[in-house]
């Protein structure tokens, strides 16, 4: 496994406890959809090894940087649209954990012209593999190709990633159920940031919910879509990190729930080129990791951190709203007083 670096084996070591944090039973089926290499192939025989011990059975899809080059980008090439029946396979399955060795990209070889095909490809293969699934898990794998995704040296994301996913998953669901019980009947939340910031949200009628291990790793939080109208006031967000820039002391506005003005104006520019519904305050969150001992400036591992908050702007019709975009940006910030009314 080359791409786990000279320290893979602690990561290795992980996959037992990781697969007893997954959320599958005895009887089910789970694909493994793997972002992946040949020289890495055995990562999906341990995952299918421990998903065994209990009682789960796998299937195994590749979708490696050659698949791409020499099959998928072949079809693009002759102007042929891969078959119906391909998707359809994928869509069947009801739990799916999606592995990433490293985050898709172009293939080589590929013209500008053959990119818009390309990409519908692309995008058949991920609402395949992510719609209508009872649980639709992502396992990014500690590599230095997703370390500089994330603009993270690769020991501090290594380590921050094997870190949380020491966690003691039965006390984390535990912890999940236990915080959603004590929420469930809140219909508002108010957050105060800062001085004198305050940002209330409307969660009337809305479902918490816990990603304990069913949704993207590493787990953590708990969550909830606000009423898409329902945001109001401001949040003052000590540091953001966009586009590898840190940006401290930001102050966002928002107005029935949308994004009204950021004091960071790179982000403010981005945010605002963006289509209106981007810009929708979608969720709100709380960090119960402890096993995340600093924060990195990366929302994967930051969100979950136990004592921390955050929001999103963008998507959230997969969790109980209904603003659907291909877009959602989450931002976490500490409060001393959140009340939940």
């Amino acid at each position: 496994m080359n791409n786990l670096g000279g320290n893979g084996m602690e990561f290795i070591n992980l996959i037992p406890n990781i697969c007893e944090g997954l959320p599958f039973e005895k009887g089910d089926l789970v694909l493994l959809n793997f972002w992946g290499d040949n020289e890495d192939i055995e990562l999906l025989d341990l995952i299918s090894e421990g998903l065994s011990k209990k009682g789960v059975i796998s299937f195994r899809h590749q979708c490696s940087k050659r698949f791409f080059e020499n099959v998928v980008l072949n079809f693009v090439k002759s102007k042929n649209h891969i078959s119906e029946e391909y998707f359809e396979l994928l869509s069947s399955f009801n739990n799916v954990v999606d592995i990433f060795m490293y985050p898709p990209s172009l293939p080589k070889g590929i013209s500008e012209e053959e990119i818009p095909m390309f990409k519908k490809n692309i995008a058949e293969l991920f609402n395949a593999l992510t719609g209508n699934k009872k649980y639709y898990i992502q396992l990014n794998i500690p590599t230095e190709a997703n370390a500089s995704r994330a603009g993270i040296e690769y020991e501090i994301y290594r380590d921050s990633l094997c870190n949380a996913l020491s966690v003691d998953y039965k006390e984390l669901k535990e912890a999940c159920k236990d915080k959603i019980e004590n929420l469930k009947e809140a219909k508002s939340i108010e957050i105060f940031t800062g001085e004198g910031c305050t940002l209330k949200l409307d969660i009337n009628g809305r479902d918490w919910y816990a990603d304990d291990g069913c949704g993207d790793f590493p787990s953590g939080e708990v969550y909830i879509a606000p009423v898409e109208s329902g945001s109001n006031g401001d949040l003052f967000i000590p540091q953001i990190t966009f586009n590898g820039q840190i940006y401290k002391d930001v102050l966002m506005s928002f107005r029935e729930g949308s994004l009204v003005k950021c004091s960071a104006e790179p982000l403010e520019k981005f945010l605002f080129s963006l289509p209106d519904n981007h810009r929708i305050l979608c969720e709100f969150g709380i960090g119960l990791n402890p096993r995340i001992k600093e924060l990195t400036g990366h929302s994967l591992f930051d969100e979950k951190a136990l004592g921390t908050y955050h929001i999103a702007l963008g998507m959230n019709n997969l969790f109980g709203g209904i603003n659907e975009c291909q877009f959602h940006m989450d931002f976490v910030f500490s409060s001393e007083k959140v009340n939940f009314k």
